[in-house]
């Protein structure tokens, strides 16, 4: 187990494999709704969060999901979800937070919010059907994601009603993730 431990650990941590996982994010938020395979020998999320992170960024993890030993690794300074620039949470349960949304002068201030959810699939019944339009999607995309709480569609929907201030969300299971920023429209439903 310490040897598998470490083996991961050293993939995430690299600097190679941080650069192309940063390069697949930047495609994701590019193209919303495209899911992406993760790389590395890791959770999407925590691979993510190392490839994102470093002394001057903040992260919150309110719902401790992050072993302690990972803290000084990804360098980010720990605050309260409202101050986070990137927070950290398990995608099936409901939200019960109001993260920052930014300013109009700052509109780049809005949090990141990193959901760990059961999976991502193409299309897939039984799942919550999310379908997608907006910038960077030519034609109308439908995902199906399983452990995801529809509140956070819902709420996600309001924090972005007032443009440019809003959020963006980054879905992870554990070897896929998607990205949806703020101007991307998401409805929750049937066929797109």
């Amino acid at each position: 187990m310490k040897n598998e431990m470490t083996m991961v650990e050293a993939d995430i941590w690299h600097p190679a494999q941080q650069q192309q996982l940063f390069r697949s994010l930047l495609d994701a938020f590019s193209y919303p709704g495209r899911i992406q395979t993760c790389t590395a020998q890791a959770e999407p999320w925590l691979a993510l969060l190392g490839a994102l992170l470093d002394g001057q960024t903040t992260l919150s993890d309110s719902q401790d999901m992050l072993e302690e030993s990972i803290w000084p690794k990804l360098e980010a300074q720990r605050v309260p979800y409202e101050l986070a620039a990137f927070i950290l949470l398990d995608g099936s349960q409901a939200p019960e937070m109001v993260p920052s949304l930014g300013t109009l002068e700052a509109p780049e201030g809005g949090a990141t919010l990193l959901l760990r959810v059961a999976s991502l699939h193409e299309e897939s019944a039984g799942a919550l059907r999310l379908n997608l339009t907006g910038p960077g999607i030519r034609q109308p995309v439908t995902i199906s994601v399983e452990g995801l709480h529809a509140d956070w569609i819902a709420a996600r929907n309001d924090w972005v009603s007032s443009f440019p201030l809003g959020v963006e969300l980054v879905l992870c299971d554990a070897q896929r993730f998607v990205a949806l920023p703020r101007t991307t429209r998401i409805v929750i439903g049937g066929a797109a």
